[in-house]
């Protein structure tokens, strides 16, 4: 008695794995990302210290994780748009679609 491996089951357990640990991968990014910048905001001196001290491709990963969350910020933080809460793009498509 031969035991047989069925080469559909074992690749489509390999993508539905790979997928997962991609949206992991891309959480943790912007989980990182989001304590980076308000790390940053919130004590400048001592991120500036800790910064100084990585090497080029840990200075430019923390710079695109930091830039990563100011667009978060920007894009859907509470200060987004005009200033008042809300968006003048949003608020514009959703006075279009009342109707």
């Amino acid at each position: 008695m031969q035991n047989r491996i069925d080469n559909q089951k074992v690749l489509q357990k390999v993508k539905n794995i790979s997928i997962f640990l991609v949206v992991i991968a891309v959480f943790s990014f912007f989980i990182g990302s989001n304590k980076i910048y308000h790390f940053s905001e919130k004590n400048p001196v001592m991120y500036a210290v800790n910064y100084n001290r990585l090497s080029n491709t840990g200075k430019h990963l923390a710079d695109s994780m930091k830039k990563t969350c100011e667009v978060q910020e920007r894009i859907l933080g509470p200060t987004r748009g005009n200033g008042n809460g809300g968006s003048k793009f949003f608020d514009e498509v959703s006075r279009r679609n009342r109707k």
